[in-house]
């Protein structure tokens, strides 16, 4: 059995900072059944016109847009991979067994290491999470990704699309360990190169006033952001290549 790498910052979302995160922002809060930036996930997914049934969210927090998901019927199983104990908590109080939480990351969690799950779903969603991923556990990440979705199936991801490779850190972590990885055209880039991707669906867009970062920057492509959506096939996104009947001299 291969050994799953370890990262100090993954480590810190599972145990610390997941939990801390969902603290700062939901706990003790009136939250609604579908939140803002959820629901132009969701609306994005219904225009795209992509067909589903089986979808799991990678830090989904207390699983709002899966229950709408479930809700409205477009799907029939949901699930959430989350880091935070207590968003997990609060989801399966608020919307009982219309979701399935489990705790972990993309990297390392009981659906990636269960085989009923090796390419089982429909869609995959990761919204806003690929630039926390440790760059020790991204290519893991991104292979498990892979191996639960199937041939066929759609990933949804919402990025950071900077013109350059940049990084700053996680100012709620004082020991300055934790950073956030903004990737060149975003980390759909990775799964485009494979050849066994295509974009089926995207928005670039500015968010011009900084509202999802909380640092200031005079690089502007730092706020540009892409939702995309990727269709996957093992072989329809090659074109083949025909042998010459001239001979070639040698």
């Amino acid at each position: 059995m291969i050994k799953l790498k370890k990262s100090k910052q993954d480590e810190f979302y599972l145990n610390t900072e997941g939990d801390d995160f969902f603290k700062r922002n939901f706990a003790n809060k009136e939250t609604p059944d579908l939140r803002l930036n959820k629901k132009v996930i969701y609306d994005e997914i219904k225009e795209s016109g992509i067909s589903y049934k089986t979808v799991l969210e990678f830090g989904g927090n207390y699983g709002d847009l899966l229950y709408n998901m479930k809700k409205n019927n477009d799907a029939t199983e949901c699930f959430n991979v989350e880091a935070s104990k207590d968003a997990i908590q609060f989801g399966q109080k608020k919307f009982k067994d219309e979701v399935n939480f489990v705790h972990g990351t993309i990297a390392d969690n009981e659906i990636t290491n269960n085989e009923k799950f090796e390419k089982y779903f429909d869609l995959i969603i990761i919204d806003d999470v690929f630039d926390w991923v440790s760059r020790e556990t991204i290519f893991q990440s991104i292979t498990n990704i892979d191996n639960l979705l199937k041939d066929g199936g759609f990933l949804f991801i919402r990025d950071f699309y900077p013109d350059k490779n940049t990084k700053n850190q996680n100012h709620h972590v004082k020991d300055g360990f934790v950073y956030n990885f903004k990737v060149e055209n975003s980390h759909a880039g990775i799964f485009l190169g494979t050849g066994i991707y295509e974009i089926e669906w995207q928005k670039i867009f500015f968010d011009k006033i900084g509202i999802s970062t909380s640092y200031k920057c005079d690089n502007l492509f730092n706020y540009r952001w892409i939702d995309v959506i990727l269709k996957k096939s093992y072989t329809d996104f090659f074109s083949q290549s025909k042998q010459s009947k001239d001979k070639i001299e040698t």
